[in-house]
């Protein structure tokens, strides 16, 4: 039997709308991806807010630190002006902001959810976000993921039954191990490094997905091998190359 390679969709539709923003979700949704993957940082008074980088300086007008921002200052950048074409007033989403959204949508699939303590310490942040999960109660499932293995190791503490993968760029004996212990269920490594590992590319690979896979020939490859999953800023493109070598069926 095929697996089927799950989509990711990489801070929304990054492709076609600014990411991590609303209209990438709501842009992504519209090609019913398995996942939406978004990341969390944490500002100064404490709101936890929907970003990827630890500075706002290449996604809106500002400049500076997430960490040593207010929530006021965070909602007061735009975050559409840097994108093409130009999406002006759109803002970075506080994590209620982006939960109440995925309730109003009747989001079903599965939320990846990156804990981006991997650069700058957010102390607790980890117990912040599982507890604002569990205030929305969603019927979705939710995957955790971190470069962070600290995080992780966390999480599982707090959360003993959450579903964990580790972000890595290679997949170390080390890595194996703390899969082995438990720590996390997945590993999830980067296509460039995949690339210059065949072996992974022989047999369906069941634990892994795959970061960041927008060529088309690497998709091509991803399907082929039955990867786990991958994650993907050309959500269209990957949905259509699915559908060419996997079927139209879902798991």
């Amino acid at each position: 039997m095929t697996i089927k390679t799950q989509i990711i969709a990489h801070r929304g539709y990054r492709a076609v709308a600014p990411e991590n923003t609303l209209p990438a979700f709501e842009a992504a949704l519209a090609y019913q991806p398995d996942m939406l993957e978004m990341d969390v940082h944490r500002t100064i008074d404490g709101h936890l807010v929907v970003i990827h980088d630890e500075k706002v300086d290449r996604t809106t007008n500002g400049t500076g630190f997430v960490k040593d921002m207010t929530l006021a200052e965070i909602k007061s950048l735009d975050a559409g002006i840097y994108k093409e074409p130009k999406m002006v007033g759109v803002t970075i989403p506080t994590f209620d902001e982006f939960l109440t959204f995925l309730r109003a949508q009747n989001f079903d699939q599965t939320l990846m959810l990156e804990i981006k303590t991997d650069h700058v310490s957010y102390p607790g942040i980890e117990k912040e976000i599982l507890d604002k999960i569990d205030t929305y109660q969603p019927e979705y499932h939710v995957l955790y993921q971190s470069f962070n293995l600290n995080s992780l190791k966390i999480v599982r503490q707090l959360q003993p039954k959450a579903d964990i993968a580790a972000l890595v760029y290679w997949a170390t004996p080390s890595v194996y191990w703390l899969k082995w212990r438990g720590v996390f269920d997945y590993i999830h490594s980067d296509i460039r490094i995949l690339k210059n590992k065949p072996r992974i590319f022989w047999r369906p690979n069941v634990h892994m997905r795959t970061w960041t896979v927008d060529n088309e020939a690497d998709m091509r490859r991803v399907f082929k091998a039955g990867l786990r999953g991958m994650i993907t800023n050309k959500v269209a493109l990957a949905t259509k190359i699915r559908r060419e070598i996997q079927g139209d069926e879902h798991d």
